[in-house]
């Protein structure tokens, strides 16, 4: 078992830690909604997670943060076996690509009876990125998977 942060769950799927420099992390999940082919709605859940830097530094390396997440991933589908989680790596600061390779890096840590799926695509400068994780065996994991690409060409995003 790997070294992680104490976390702090409600009910509203939040969970908090804070780390030993005291920055605070607040993970969450919130619906979103994809299409199938056929123009039908699938709800699934966006993972996220923001940090509160408790004081202003040049943030260093912290494994235990990552193990926290994963720990956070796994958590959620212990709870939700059934449930897709997409991930979504934006160009707003232009390190979307670090942090799609930080996710995939972490996708090796969580419990290996999970699979992704991602598409990602340029746009401009930065990158987009996105991955949808559900269980091996998700009833609806064709449906899923057909639904989270069908999303991404409506959107436009992927340059084929």
């Amino acid at each position: 078992m790997y070294d992680r942060y104490s976390v702090e769950f409600d009910e509203g799927e939040e969970y908090r830690f804070t780390t030993s420099s005291g920055d605070l992390y607040i993970a969450y999940f919130t619906e979103f909604v994809l299409l199938d082919p056929s123009g039908t709605e699938i709800k699934v859940l966006s993972f996220g997670f923001t940090r509160k830097q408790a004081i202003e530094t040049k943030k260093r390396y912290d494994s235990k943060v990552k193990h926290t997440i994963v720990f956070i991933i796994n958590h959620f589908f212990e709870k939700q076996p059934d449930d897709a989680v997409l991930y979504m790596c934006m160009t707003n600061d232009g390190k979307a690509r670090n942090r799609n390779v930080t996710f995939n890096n972490w996708y090796h840590e969580l419990n290996s009876n999970l699979e992704k799926h991602s598409s990602s695509s340029e746009l401009g400068r930065g990158g987009f990125y996105a991955s949808i994780l559900f269980k091996v065996n998700n009833p609806n994991k064709r449906r899923l998977i057909s639904s989270f690409y069908f999303t991404i060409d409506y959107w436009g995003l992927n340059d084929y």
